[in-house]
């Protein structure tokens, strides 16, 4: 069974537990997922609003546009809290290869390096599209119903604290690699990523906080 098909308590209970997976890379996908829920939530309480109704059709399709791609970013996410937990699974197994003699050394290593790299691309993944996600809850945040306003901070926190939690994802699996040119290329996305993202969950912070 996938963890994503697990209940609510089953989920919490297997990530408390002596296995080390699902960890902390799963989790960040959950929670950047919860953050997409929220954020559509408020637009399912915006689309029977008079104010809403009364906006321009250009605007309500942006409205709109922003509600449906938030969907397309939770599913996304859905799929990487299973596909972390397979990651890590495969990076373990490559660490317990053989290495009886040269030739299997070189093979440790090179599926080592290869299998990180699979690993890093799922973290890397909940960073890209938690912030693409920030960008359209400003959207839902302009027009959106501001009798639920605190939820979308509440969901620009989970977001980032998604995209925080994939960056440490990422580095403790680039500290493992050979590969420099790969290792500075990452970490000038995730430097990139966090600048935006934290810009993007302060903005929208403070006009929840500024409307309380």
């Amino acid at each position: 069974m996938k963890l994503v098909d697990l209940s609510v308590k089953d989920f919490l209970n297997i990530v408390d537990s002596k296995s080390p997976a699902p960890g902390g890379g799963s989790v960040s996908a959950l929670v950047s997922a919860l953050g997409c829920t929220l954020g559509r939530m408020v637009a399912h309480l915006t689309f029977d609003k008079k104010k809403y109704k009364e906006l321009p059709e250009g605007e309500q399709i942006i409205f709109k546009n922003s509600f449906e791609e938030i969907d397309d970013y939770r599913k996304v996410l859905e799929e990487l809290v299973d596909k972390d937990t397979e990651a890590y699974n495969l990076v373990m197994a490559a660490y317990k290869l053989p290495k009886e003699n040269d030739a299997e050394k070189e093979i440790r290593k090179i599926t080592i390096e290869k299998n990180l790299k699979l690993a890093i691309e799922t973290p890397l993944e909940i960073c890209k599209i938690s912030k693409k996600t920030l960008k359209a809850l400003k959207i839902i945040l302009k027009y959106g119903n501001k009798n639920a306003i605190t939820d979308l901070g509440v969901s620009a926190i989970l977001l980032y604290s998604g995209i925080e939690g994939g960056i440490l994802n990422v580095k403790v699996n680039l500290a493992g690699l050979d590969d420099e040119r790969f290792k500075m290329e990452t970490i000038n996305q995730l430097d990139e990523i966090l600048v935006t993202s934290k810009e993007l969950k302060d903005e929208i912070l403070n006009v929840v906080n500024n409307s309380l």
